[in-house]
Parts: structure tokens; sequence; C-alpha cells
């Protein structure tokens, strides 16, 4: 069940990558790509923040997936909270997550059970590593290198309480050929069905992770051939105090399946940030509560102490 999940994080980890990347290349007008570039360096220094998220996935614009999110975010204190409500296959979902006392805590709306897994060094210096607040010079060199004719199609809208929108689209043609050439190939290979045993040991241990077994299965269409990138948009508000305090993100795959069916897939992505250095997430007491422990296995997966 684990790699079910998995699968539809890399899904939308690989679109994200993707479009994030596209996404600051192109905006290379001298304006607009140091506008971005250096929003972004300031909402990292962010100490705390508040985020509501939504996701949606679509093939031949049926709606497979949707998410919504509000999250509460602490670097300072190390803490974080949120609740997060999952559609898929006509099935809905909601998920309570803390993160207090070196611990993650998970609640499932399908169970009363609180998973709780203790954080180790190894995680805290991953974290430190992944919340530097500095890009660095030879990754701002590649990215710089990589602008070319793409500001082009960059457009950024100052406004007069000093906030900007900044604006990008890009459609197949414009996509550079690095991206369209390695896209389709991740886009299978997070799209492939898993057929590793792991349904059946799910189904044995329904309890052994917050969600259930099959929520998620089949999400997304299994793209096997002519996979493309259509287009990809991007657009970004930025704050009169430089920080970014909207982004949303689409991209469009088309492809056909094994049996030659051909879809359309929409992946879209948004973020509204607010409660800049003002925002204390959330505690859960587990006092009275059950509660199962998660670790970590060597095939890098959860399992719980009851295994």
């Amino acid at each position: 069940m684990k790699k079910k999940w998995l699968m539809l994080g890399s899904a939308v980890g690989v679109s994200s990558i993707v479009m994030v990347t596209t996404g600051f290349s192109a905006l290379a007008s001298t304006s607009g790509y140091d506008a971005y570039k250096s929003a972004l360096k300031n909402t990292k220094t962010v100490q705390n923040v508040a985020v509501q998220a939504a996701a949606a996935l679509q093939d031949n614009g049926s709606v497979l997936v949707s998410a919504n999110g509000n999250f509460k975010m602490s670097l300072d204190t190390k803490t974080a909270s949120g609740n997060a409500d999952v559609a898929a296959n006509g099935t809905s979902q909601s998920l309570s997550v803390y993160k207090q006392n070196d611990q993650t805590v998970l609640k499932s709306s399908a169970s009363d059970v609180y998973f709780v897994k203790q954080e180790g060094a190894k995680k805290h210096k991953a974290e430190k590593k992944l919340n530097e607040t500095e890009i660095p010079q030879q990754v701002e060199t590649v990215i710089d290198a990589l602008v070319g004719n793409l500001k082009d199609f960059v457009a950024v809208d100052t406004k007069d309480d000093g906030s900007k929108e900044i604006a990008i689209q890009l459609d197949n043609a414009q996509i550079p050929a690095v991206v369209n050439a390695i896209a389709p190939i991740a886009i299978k290979q997070a799209t492939k069905e898993e057929n590793d045993g792991e349904k059946n040991d799910d189904a044995a241990n329904p309890n052994k992770l917050p969600f259930k077994e099959d929520f998620l299965k089949n999400a997304a269409p299994q793209l096997t051939q002519d996979i493309k990138i259509e287009k990809v948009s991007m657009k970004a508000t930025v704050n009169a105090n430089n920080y970014i305090s909207h982004q949303e993100a689409d991209l469009t795959v088309s492809g056909k399946d094994d049996s030659g069916t051909v879809h359309q897939v929409n992946l879209h992505l948004q973020a509204d940030l607010s409660g800049f250095n003002s925002t204390s997430p959330d505690t859960i007491d587990l006092a009275g509560k059950t509660v199962q422990t998660l670790k970590n296995d060597h095939h890098g997966r959860q399992q719980d102490d009851n295994e």
C-alpha cells in the first residue's frame, strides 16, 4: 500500500519538478526572473507559515483524484499540523497530521488508531539540508544558462501596492527539448502498475498504515505510448513584502494506454501562503488514545511494531 501512495506521490512529484523547473527557467525577463528568484529566496527564510493547498488530477475532463489541505508549519520549532481531504475512485478520506516532540502523528478518518513515527537524527539532518535558505550558486548558474529565448513568454504585472503577478504558459513546441525527451520516460515509470504482491500484504494487515489499502488503486491512467507534454503553465503572486503568497501550476500530458485508448491528463496544483512568521501549529494529546508505532524496515517502507 505504501507503494501505491508513493506511485501517486512520484507522479505528482515528477510533474511538479517539470513545472517548477520549466517555469523557473521561463521567468527569464530581467524583471520577472529576478523578481521571482528574489521572492523564492525570501520566502524560504520564513520561520513559520500557514498553507492552504489543493490538487486535482483529471483524465479526459473527468476528475480522478482531488485533494485539499490546510497546514501550519514552523521551522524554528520543528513542528507542524494539518488536515487533508482526498477523494479518489468515488471514495473520500481525511488525514490529520501532527509533528511534535520529535514525532510524526498520523490519524485517518477510516480508523481510530493514531500512527506515530519517531524521528531520528538522520531525519533532522536531512530536514536541515532541505531547509537551507540559500540556493547554491552552481544551481543558479545552471538555471540562468537554461533561460535562453524563453524570456519572450513571461508576463509580469507590478501592482500599485508593490505586489507582482508573474505568469508563464508554454505549449508543446515551446517546452525545452530536454524536458520533452525525459518527461515521457518519467511519467510512464510513475504511472505503471505495481505487481509485487503488496496488495495481498496490505489486505492481510488493514491497520498497518493509516490509509485504506485500495484507496488510490489505479487512480491515474497507465500511459505507455505516444506520451508528450501538451502544456505547462504557472502563475505566482508575490506580495509587497516579497513573499510568494500564491502559486499555481498546470501540467497537461497526452498519451495512450496499452489498449490504445487516448488520454489527456491534467494535473493542477496550487498553494496559498499566509500568516508569515505569525503561525503556531496545533498539537495533539495522545493520552488515552489508541496508538500504533511505525518504524522503518530494511526495505525502506513503513511497518508497525506489531509485525
